[in-house]
């Protein structure tokens, strides 16, 4: 039934494409931006582990950017902050800007050298204390053959606010192992975030500094988090966007205002869709989130606005 439910899925999707609904939906966008969020880009010849929907090969990143080129113009996370085309827009195409979460190591390396090759700029947030090999724990207790277990993710995330070594003790008590995990699925290494950096159209932002679901935390422990990596950033000077990108997507107008209150100038979600520019609220910025498995027209009918998740 899964296999004929996803192949009915595939022929909507193509028949909406042909049909030229994707691209008036893209003309009604002209004036607004989306910004794309990632995760992990797997390499040529890798095969994806740990939690797979965050993990895209290296050839559907490289088609989803061919195909973004041809749609949207692509520019800065700055200037999808900052620009606005007014009441007449210069192009009757919609303006995108890419992100990427966590610091994943495939991200920093064969990621970056996509961009490179087309020139277009991107935004990682990265979580400082998972760089030089830091293993991410929805990878690390994902099952090979069926995923991260849901109960799981929702006790980890709420039990064990989502911090690495609570879901350890969570995972022990369920009797679940460790996967080894490959290079390029566990955080990016400082001499590959410093090459990264030598691409000049490459910024980094903050996605605190031990990745937990910020709502949970006490207030101290959520200044913390969230002024560490603030910290952290200065030493890339203009190469560092202060801006935050909230873990798991989960943020409260606590938590907002904390990040306010910290000095960032913005903070991300990892849903929504499309924004104005300027955003409406400057710390509850929407992004749309392209997890791995998306078909290449689903993909431009995410990026037409025609799918939200």
């Amino acid at each position: 039934m899964t296999f004929i439910r996803n192949g009915l899925k595939r022929l909507l999707e193509t028949a909406l494409v042909a049909s030229g609904g994707a691209a008036r939906a893209r003309r009604h966008r002209s004036e607004n931006v989306m910004i794309l969020a990632y995760h992990n880009i797997v390499p040529a010849g890798s095969h994806a582990v740990g939690d797979r929907s965050l993990h895209l090969p290296q050839r559907e990143f490289a088609a989803q950017l061919d195909r973004l080129q041809q749609t949207h113009d692509v520019i800065t996370l700055n200037e999808a902050l900052n620009s606005s085309r007014g009441v007449s827009p210069v192009s009757d195409r919609p303006r995108a800007a890419i992100t990427f979460d966590d610091g994943y190591a495939g991200t920093l390396t064969v990621g970056v050298k996509e961009l490179i090759a087309r020139g277009m700029p991107a935004t990682v947030f990265v979580t400082p204390s998972f760089l030089d090999g830091g293993s991410f724990w929805w990878d690390t207790y994902a099952d090979p053959v069926t995923g991260l277990d849901s109960t799981l993710r929702q006790k980890a995330l709420s039990d064990s606010r989502g911090l690495a070594p609570a879901v350890d003790v969570l995972a022990s008590d369920r009797k679940l192992r460790k996967h080894e995990l490959p290079a390029f699925a566990r955080g990016a290494s400082t001499s590959e975030l410093h090459a990264a950096l030598e691409y000049e159209h490459f910024t980094i932002a903050a996605h605190t500094w031990s990745h937990p679901n910020l709502a949970t935390l006490p207030d101290v422990k959520l200044a913390m988090e969230l002024t560490r990596p603030l910290e952290w950033l200065r030493q890339f000077r203009i190469r560092a966007l202060p801006m935050v990108s909230y873990p798991y997507g989960l943020s409260d107008a606590r938590v907002q205002n904390a990040a306010r209150d910290a000095g960032y100038t913005a903070g991300f979600l990892i849903d929504g869709g499309w924004t104005s520019t300027p955003p409406q609220d400057l710390f509850a910025i929407p992004r749309l989130n392209i997890p791995s498995g998306v078909s290449r027209h689903g993909f431009v009918l995410r990026t037409a606005g025609l799918i939200k998740r």
